[in-house]
């Protein structure tokens, strides 16, 4: 091992001088849902590999997984903590004799080795199958914030041999004294919640999305182009997307419209949702829609922070703001439910679809002031062809339930969306 190798690794784990042996958990530390689950022994010989956009607390997370399994549980000695970032430790991390160099540098056996940002390492898959490998006592934790990247390159090595788990910005469940007013308009990235400068924060994210994952580590060869792109689908976000009409916007073809799409996607900064296919021949089966995962990330993309109570959009915030709650409970606590729209020719809607084990539940967001009890054609003609159980309306302020053909529709306030997910798992699972 170099001298600077190890200065860098010295620096990164200030913990190995104090003798605390893994990193403290900061004074605002926001417990991840994700936590206990990712503690499981059955997990310590597996490599725990942690996704999603920058800045969501990938990190954060992986170093409190750490903190519990050496100092409150024990079942680990220590923390070496290896950023990807630096190109001293994606040399080093070449050879699987790495591994030498920490037992001899540091005499240590049975410790976490965290990589971060393991996307940008040549051939992270191998290196990770072949440290497990080894029967080495080293727990492994990876993290990365390229699905692309990751994909390609861990491929089949870590069959049978990872945890995945998805790091999403805050949840409601997760902070339930979130603002409401500055959650749909600055979103739940940790960092936002945690500052009052929280247009440059979004700033900050947005440029090092740029900088980094599209043009250091993606080269994608228009960067200008996916820029307006982003801006094209936040202004149409929950609509239907053209994508024709992108392609004559940003002036390029419809291939490189697609596949800009899909680095948006998997780069975790846009959700593909895809049509609800039942049996009507006048339903829409194919064309998707897409949402942000973030609404702060969004309307930076339209420099438009303007409060909820003058904005124009507020219907597509709230609608978004309900699609990335429904995402991060899914992926948070690990469950296999479909989220899908439904829409007919005849432009009939319904906002979301979830689906599981042949068990459906329509919902609908309707931000606005009710005085009584009223639904849509569209909703209506959804529970009519389908007959569902029970349904979910979101409001502004208004609760109730009734029933409409043999359907209890529950109309919930946006500020008391915790009981959706309540009623979800009594309905769904």
């Amino acid at each position: 091992m170099d001298l600077l190798t190890k200065d860098i690794i010295n620096i990164s784990n200030p913990w190995l001088k104090t003798g605390d042996y893994a990193p403290l958990l900061p004074d605002n530390f926001q417990p991840r849902t994700q936590l206990s689950k990712l503690l499981a022994y059955e997990w310590d010989e597996y490599c725990t590999v942690l996704v999603g956009p920058r800045q969501a607390g990938k990190t954060t997370l992986g170093k409190a997984l750490c903190h519990h399994l050496i100092t409150i549980e024990q079942r680990f000695t220590t923390l070496f903590y290896l950023n990807c970032d630096f190109k001293e430790i994606r040399a080093w991390l070449k050879n699987i004799t790495f591994i030498q160099d920490l037992e001899r540098e540091f005499n240590v056996h049975k410790a976490i080795i965290f990589i971060d940002e393991v996307q940008r390492l040549e051939d992270p898959g191998l290196l990770l199958k072949s440290i497990i490998d080894l029967k080495s006592q080293f727990k492994i934790i990876a993290s990365g914030s390229s699905q692309l990247e990751l994909k390609s390159k861990l491929k089949e090595y870590l069959t049978g041999r990872k945890i995945e788990s998805m790091v999403l910005p805050i949840s409601r469940q997760e902070d339930p004294n979130i603002n409401l007013n500055s959650w749909l308009v600055y979103g739940s990235y940790p960092k936002v919640l945690q500052t009052n400068d929280k247009r440059f924060v979004l700033e900050l994210i947005y440029n090092d999305y740029i900088n980094k994952d599209i043009i250091e580590i993606l080269k994608v060869g228009k960067p200008a182009v996916l820029e307006q792109l982003i801006g094209l689908v936040a202004h149409s976000s929950g609509q239907i997307v053209n994508e024709h009409q992108f392609s004559i916007d940003c002036k390029v073809s419809n291939s490189v419209i697609s596949n800009y799409l899909d680095i948006l996607e998997h780069t975790y900064v846009l959700a593909k949702i895809t049509p609800f296919a039942g049996n009507l021949r006048t339903e829409i089966t194919s064309r998707p829609k897409y949402f942000f995962i973030d609404n702060g990330f969004r309307n930076y993309a339209l420099r438009n922070f303007i409060g909820i109570e003058n904005r124009v959009d507020i219907g597509a915030l709230v609608e978004g703001s309900i699609f990335q709650e429904l995402l991060k409970y899914k992926v948070q606590h690990y469950l296999d439910y479909k989220i899908n729209f439904w829409r007919t020719k005849a432009n009939a809607e319904v906002d979301f679809v979830i689906s599981h084990d042949q068990k459906i539940l329509p919902i609908e967001a309707k931000y606005r002031n009710y005085k009584r009890f009223t639904l849509n054609k569209g909703f209506r003609s959804f529970i009519d062809a389908y007959r569902p159980h029970h349904a979910i309306v979101i409001t502004k302020n208004f609760s109730t339930t009734q029933e409409v053909n043999g359907c209890l529709v529950h109309m919930i306030p946006l500020s008391n969306l915790g009981s959706m997910f309540t009623f979800m798992d009594k309905i769904l699972l």
